[in-house]
């Protein structure tokens, strides 16, 4: 049996309006200072684990985040993906304001809400289709990988059957795409996602164990965990909320 431990990240605090309350377009949009703080502290936690590969989405606010962790780690190659990428929203002045509430504040339970696509942009079934098949793929592609000083083959019991030691995948990725990965790994693919809060600069520890090409068990070991707040002080409200009331 094969174990890989994924690391997966959300990208640290960043404004998604300048300072006259007008929006930037997410696509380009770097973390903050505060953001960048915050996942330094995380990265000084994540020290003590030393990462076999290290992945980001294209986006500017993940691969930043991907550098500060890389900053502590022995490998500092960083590998970025645009099918991490986060969900693409329309515009918002697009939006009709008398759906405004409904379109934005409820647009991580799609279901519920019979809301096809994310703030009129992307369509959920697309999106959750290109997070699921690379997260399988990469973590597939680990599973296939030759045989390196990580995955050394260890002997249990004295019997011949050998095992690979666990390897440590580090993501740095977004908020909808973790809530993606978190219900897939609970075996709700096709479901309302806003269960699954994900603060700025959190931390979820996945094991996916792995045999004859396939992924046969998973397990969430910690979930939304912010090194920089782990009382939750303040963080009452997601990102679609300080959307909506600015």
């Amino acid at each position: 049996m094969h174990v890989i431990r994924l690391y997966l990240v959300r990208h640290g605090h960043v404004n998604y309006f300048d300072a006259a309350q007008q929006p930037i377009n997410p696509k380009y949009a770097p973390l903050s200072a505060q953001g960048e703080q915050q996942i330094q502290i995380l990265a000084e936690h994540l020290h003590a684990i030393q990462m076999d590969q290290i992945y980001s989405s294209t986006m500017p606010r993940s691969i930043q985040t991907a550098e500060i962790l890389a900053s502590t780690q022995k490998l500092k190659t960083i590998q970025s993906y645009g099918e991490i990428r986060e969900i693409k929203s329309g515009r918002l002045k697009d939006i009709p304001v008398d759906q405004a509430e409904l379109i934005i504040k409820q647009a991580y339970s799609p279901k519920k809400y019979v809301l096809d696509r994310f703030l009129q942009g992307e369509s959920w079934g697309d999106f959750e289709t290109r997070v699921i098949t690379w997260f399988e793929q990469m973590l597939l592609k680990q599973h296939q990988l030759p045989q390196h000083q990580s995955q050394e083959l260890v002997l249990q019991n004295h019997q011949s059957k050998a095992q690979l030691k666990p390897q440590h995948i580090l993501v740095s990725a977004h908020d909808a795409v973790n809530r993606i990965v978190l219900n897939w790994v609970q075996g709700l693919k096709n479901h309302d996602v806003q269960v699954h809060e994900q603060n700025y600069g959190c931390l979820n520890i996945v094991d996916f164990y792995l045999e004859d090409q396939r992924i046969v068990e998973s397990r969430i070991l910690l979930q939304n965990f912010t090194a920089h707040n782990i009382l939750k002080i303040n963080e009452s409200e997601n990102a679609l909320d300080q959307v909506y009331n600015i």
